[in-house]
C-alpha cells in the first residue's frame, strides 16, 4: 500500500489556516528541543494539554513558544534601554506565517513592521550597525 502525497506547501497552509482560526491557547510549547547556548540544559517542553487539543492549539502555541524564546534572550527591558522605540520582523518565517506575525506583535508592545523579501541576517545586521553607531556617538 503506497501512502498519500500531499505538497507541502498545502500541509503547512492547513497548519497556519488552523492556528489563525485559534486566536489563543492554554498549551505551552518551549522549543528548545536542543537548548540554547546559554542554557544548554534547556529542552524542550509541552505543558498545559488539555482534552480541546488541536493542530490549531499546537501551531498557536509552538509560534508563541518561538517569540518567547527570543524575548527571553533578549528582554523588552534591554530592548529600552537601548532606545528601540520599533520592532522590524524579517526573514522567510515571518513573511510566510500569519501567526508568528501574529504573536510577535503581541509580544512586543512597540510598533511592528514586517520586511518584504528580506532575510533575517539583513535585520541582524542593521541591529548590530545601529548598536556600533550608537556606542560611537556616546
Amino acid at each position: 500500500m503506497e501512502g498519500l502525497e500531499v505538497e507541502e506547501s498545502t500541509v503547512y497552509s492547513h497548519i497556519i489556516q488552523a492556528a489563525v482560526q485559534q486566536t489563543d491557547t492554554h498549551l505551552t510549547i518551549t522549543p528548545t528541543v536542543l537548548g540554547e547556548r546559554h542554557l544548554p540544559d534547556q529542552l524542550a517542553s509541552v505543558t498545559r494539554i488539555s482534552p480541546d487539543l488541536s493542530l490549531g492549539h499546537v501551531t498557536r502555541a509552538l509560534c508563541r513558544g518561538i517569540v518567547q524564546n527570543l524575548l527571553s534572550m533578549l528582554p523588552m527591558r534591554q530592548l529600552q534601554e537601548w532606545g528601540v522605540q520599533r520592532v522590524v520582523g524579517s526573514g522567510s518565517a515571518l513573511s510566510r506565517n500569519e501567526v508568528l506575525k501574529q504573536e510577535v506583535q503581541r509580544a512586543f508592545p512597540l510598533p511592528v513592521f514586517f520586511g518584504q523579501d528580506v532575510d533575517a541576517a539583513v535585520g541582524a545586521a542593521l541591529v548590530m550597525l545601529r548598536r556600533n553607531l550608537s556606542q560611537k556617538e556616546s
